[in-house]
């Protein structure tokens, strides 16, 4: 799966990233795990990749990372901002 580029644009700031939907004007923010997460579906990954990349650099139980993991991409969805 991987970020939708069409008619998205992103741009990370202090850490955080905004996400703007240009077609729907809807944005979404996140905090520095979602803008990780974000920056690695940018060039594709799998769930597993992104629980992955959570336990790696914040050092935190798989279970917790599969669940931010699991919201963030519901959260993506829901913004129609993830193509699978």
């Amino acid at each position: 799966m991987r970020l939708r580029s069409d008619g998205v644009t992103w741009q990370e700031v202090d850490g955080e990233l905004v996400l703007l939907d240009l077609n729907t004007s809807k944005y979404l923010t996140t905090n520095a795990a979602g803008t990780l997460l974000a920056q690695t579906l940018a060039d594709g990954a799998t769930e597993d990749d992104l629980v992955a990349a959570l336990v790696r650099t914040y050092e935190i139980d798989e279970s917790v990372a599969r669940a931010d993991t699991a919201n963030f991409l519901a959260e993506l969805r829901e913004q129609d901002l993830l193509r699978d």
